[in-house]
């Protein structure tokens, strides 16, 4: 049967086909229910008929009981009815997981398909379970709505490959989102389309009669969905597998295993509600479900394998680089060293430079004091320099009122030699006098003697004050033209020297103050610098350490790894 179904032309890598054990348990589950049943096992549930007669003599518990055990067979449909579906669900969660990591749109168009046969499944059990508004009878309700449910199966299925083949056949550019608003779409149209059809047979008082206990094949209706999935097992399926090689398409072909074996009990075994080839039919439909799971999900353990031996490949190279560096770092420790020391010998040097540059600042200091006391004593002496051009002055003004006064007594001593000489003549008049007078004349000739000595005297200190006067005009006049040639020659000589000096020591403090200024942004620029290497060497050092752990415990690691 597994030749029929597996077309022996295709030649694909083992790592696209589901593994032949796989495909073996699941042929020998389609299998030993038939062969359990020839053993005189039954897997019918049709539970125990209340006796209706008999319900007011119940308790509640016994009711209770009797109720669940007439509801037997409806519990385990619905076990297996939502077991399919919650398989469905599986399926299309793992497809778009599929999906995401491949890019691959044919998988969750076919698992979208798949969900919504499982859809159209739930849609059934509800209407069996009287959970959506039923009127048709559960006999005829329950049989018609599965094989149009199972019919809608084969055929959703077949248009989601029909979709993918299409696409793939005129060679269609679309994109992801594309193909899956197209599924979506799709799906959910024919979604409301099963909802529809339920719900229409749900709500009708009468529907066909699919079951013919006393037939050959006792449910016609299912003959249909039978040859769907036989034609799609033999043709449609394979040359999908051929245009999208992968273990999901292949799964898809091992599928139509459980479904043409489920369509099988249920056309040909089945008689009523609940007997054993009804629940083996729903059995083996969730095993038709399951397959294209199994093959979803040794999909995603075979991609997990690659990335796994990809993950591992580039992890032992940078496990290789990483040993490497860690080599390299280690052996950089010296260079590490170097940088440390180097780093210390140039703090103390910036720690030395801030002490001379605070040294150079305060010689500065002094010079710009001593410069500023001496721009005073060069100020002080341009003040004296000015007093005494001013005394000079004031002495050459007094000189010259000296002289004046000389001049003054050199005019008083020619009055008193006048006078000496006048006197003179006095005295001669009284001898002259005396001598013509003789008896009265002797007093005239002492008078004349006294005024002859007299004026002999004055002629005399006459002489002597003459020559003094003179040496003391000529002092003072030469006393005078020193001093205004002092006053005139080395007083204006030396005022522009003063001059000069005193720029100079002005300029010379503006300079000490300039530098003492800059000395003192040196210094602070300096400490700033030292400041900003010790915190950089500081986290220069303790990132070298840090790197040094981590390379420490980067080797551990890589040992660990490497075991």
């Amino acid at each position: 049967m597994t030749g029929i179904f597996i077309n022996s032309r295709m030649q694909q890598d083992d790592t696209t086909k589901v593994p032949k054990e796989i495909i073996w348990v699941v042929v020998a589950i389609c299998i030993i229910p038939f062969v359990l049943n020839l053993l005189g096992i039954d897997f019918g549930t049709p539970g125990q008929p209340l006796d209706v007669s008999q319900v007011e003599f119940f308790s509640p518990n016994e009711l209770a009981d009797a109720m669940h055990h007439a509801l037997a067979g409806s519990f385990i449909h619905s076990l297996l009815e939502w077991s399919a579906f919650c398989a469905a669900i599986f399926i299309v969660l793992l497809s778009f997981l599929n999906y995401s990591i491949k890019g691959n749109p044919t998988v969750p168009i076919i698992g979208c398909s798949l969900f919504f046969a499982g859809v159209m499944d739930a849609f059934h059990t509800l209407a069996a379970d009287r959970l959506i508004e039923a009127v048709a009878d559960t006999q005829n309700l329950i049989p018609f709505t599965w094989a149009i449910c199972r019919l809608f199966n084969a055929l959703i299925v077949v248009v989601g490959m029909g979709i993918v083949l299409f696409q793939k056949r005129f060679a269609i550019q679309t994109d992801r989102k594309q193909n899956l608003r197209l599924v979506l779409f799709v799906s959910v149209m024919l979604g409301f389309i099963a909802y529809g059809i339920i719900q229409f047979c749900a709500t009708r008082n009468t529907l066909p009669t699919t079951m013919f206990p006393d037939s050959i094949i006792t449910r016609p209706w299912d003959v249909a969905p039978l040859i769907i999935f036989l034609l799609a097992g033999i043709f449609l399926y394979p040359y999908f597998y051929r245009h999208d090689p992968n273990l999901f398409s292949h799964a898809l072909i091992i599928s139509i295993i459980p479904n043409v074996a489920t369509q099988t009990y249920m056309a040909l075994g089945s008689t009523a509600l609940f007997d054993n080839g009804f629940n083996v039919a729903h059995f083996l439909k969730i095993l038709a479900y399951l397959v294209p799971l199994i093959g979803l999900s040794l999909e995603y353990v075979q991609i997990y394998r690659k990335e796994s031996r990809s993950l591992s490949r580039d992890l032992r190279q940078s496990l290789s680089l990483l040993n490497s560096l860690a080599k390299q770092v280690l052996d950089s420790t010296t260079l590490t060293t170097l940088i440390t020391t180097s780093g210390q010998r140039l703090e103390t040097m910036m720690a030395e430079q801030v002490a001379s540059t605070n040294d150079v600042m305060a010689t500065a200091q002094e010079i710009s004091e001593i410069s500023a006391k001496l721009a005073t004593t060069v100020q002080q002496m341009d003040t004296a320099f000015e007093e005494l051009q001013q005394a000079t002055g004031s002495l050459t003004k007094k000189l010259g009122a000296i002289a004046e006064k000389a001049d003054g007594i050199d005019d008083i001593v020619l009055t008193i030699t006048e006078i000496s000489n006048q006197t003179k003549l006095l005295s001669l008049n009284a001898s002259i006098q005396a001598a013509d007078n003789e008896e009265g004349g002797q007093g005239f000739e002492i008078v004349a003697q006294e005024i002859v000595k007299l004026a002999t005297e004055t002629a005399t200190v006459t002489r002597k004050i003459q020559p003094i006067v003179r040496e003391m005009q000529t002092a003072v006049s030469s006393g005078v033209r020193e001093m205004n040639n002092f006053t005139s020659e080395h007083v204006e000589a030396i005022a522009p020297h003063l001059q000069m000096v005193h720029q100079g020591m002005k300029a010379q403090l503006e300079g000490a103050q300039t530098i003492s200024s800059a000395i003192a942004q040196l210094s602070t620029s300096s400490a700033q610098t030292a400041n900003y290497l010790k915190h950089t060497l500081d986290d220069t050092n303790s990132a070298l350490e840090q790197l040094n752990r981590a390379v420490q415990q980067l080797q551990q690691e890589v040992a660990v790894l490497e075991r």
